[in-house]
């Protein structure tokens, strides 16, 4: 499951000093997965999503393990690294 992308600027200070968060870059979102079925990443890794049949590169800023209705899910805090659904 995945959230639309959203601007930097709604992120809490802490993702812009050691986050590897670049000011200048793309909007960010956030990518959960079931417990089980989550890739391994780590902070600062650079991986490739796909939406549909679009292909985008990611940069993960930070990860969290979360409960949500009873379903453990790990979701993962990106940047992206180009723009998303521009053509």
């Amino acid at each position: 499951m995945c959230n639309i992308p959203f601007n930097q600027s709604l992120l809490d200070a802490k993702y812009f000093k050691d986050y590897g968060l670049d000011v200048m870059g793309f909007d960010c979102m956030n990518i959960a997965f079931k417990d089980g079925d989550v890739p391994v990443l780590s902070k600062g890794d650079q991986a490739e999503w796909q939406y549909y049949d679009e292909k985008y590169k990611v940069q993960v800023i930070d990860s969290y393990k979360l409960f949500v209705k009873g379903i453990k899910v790990h979701l993962f805090l990106v940047q992206l690294k180009e723009a998303f659904l521009e053509e």
